[in-house]
């Protein structure tokens, strides 16, 4: 029987359409030589990856080995337990003997720090520290060391230990730790003369700012120099708070200004 024209063209489209499908399906896996490399890379990592895991789960597990401190201790209490009838590990009846193997059982498991893991006994004077010498106090390290020698050099040396709250970064936790390793000795290495020290030099103190160092010049100029520094109590802007903590800092010379 012969197919007739009409199944002869079905047939042929049929035919087109499956190789057309057949060619879209293999254009999938139609992979470059970088396409390959790269899922190459990651089927061996995927492989590694699982070489790894079954050796973690399948690999021998070692037996524990007390240290030698350890097996004393043991040998001791497995022989005086042995002694009284009793299975390992259970402590003899005889008090004698129960703190006699306490006692070489604390003796010999008694933990000794390295020397370098002691702590160290170290004080320091404020106004003669160097920034290596703060790095020996527990908390300090070169950053708050160089902060402390900078506010010193501004401050003119430390009048309180107080002071040290006024550095940058050092808190109330911080400071309650450095009290013990630091305290002050030596005195205050610098003092602004009020009669002969210009605005720049009054500013440049912590304690004071543009405008009250202006105050003072002026009210030195106007009614004279200073006899006393108390009298920098009537000077404008500079209140009690002030004044206390420029007093350690401030001398009043004899010296003419020099205008």
């Amino acid at each position: 029987m012969k197919a007739t024209p009409a199944a002869r063209r079905f047939l042929t489209e049929q035919c087109a359409k499956a190789k057309t499908a057949l060619l879209r399906f293999g254009c999938l896996f139609a992979f470059t030589k970088r396409d390959r490399r790269v899922i190459f890379i990651l089927l061996v990592l995927l492989a590694s990856t699982l070489v790894l895991r079954a050796w973690n789960v399948f690999r021998p597990v070692k037996d524990y080995l007390p240290a030698p401190q350890e097996q004393e201790a043991l040998a001791l209490i497995g022989a005086t337990g042995s002694k009284t009838g009793k299975g390992k590990g259970h402590a003899p009846r005889n008090p004698a003997a129960r703190n006699s193997a306490d006692s070489s059982f604390s003796r010999k498991s008694l933990y000794v720090p390295p020397p370098y893991m002691k702590k160290r006994q170290f004080r320091v004077d404020l106004n003669k520290a160097d920034t290596f010498d703060l790095q020996e106090i527990r908390g300090i390290g070169p950053v708050y060391a160089r902060r402390i020698v900078k506010h010193r050099e501004r401050l003119g040396g430390f009048a309180r230990l107080e002071q040290l709250r006024e550095v940058w970064g050092i808190d109330s936790l911080l400071y309650l730790r450095m009290l013990p390793s630091v305290y002050l000795e030596a005195p205050v290495y610098r003092k602004i003369d009020l009669n002969k020290a210009d605005i720049r030099t009054l500013r440049n103190h912590p304690y004071l700012d543009y405008y009250q160092a202006k105050e003072i010049y002026l009210h030195r100029r106007n009614y004279g120099p200073f006899s006393d520094i108390s009298q920098l109590r009537h000077v404008n802007l500079i209140d009690s708070g002030t004044y206390s903590r420029l007093e350690p800092y401030l001398q009043a010379g004899t010296a003419e200004e020099t205008n």
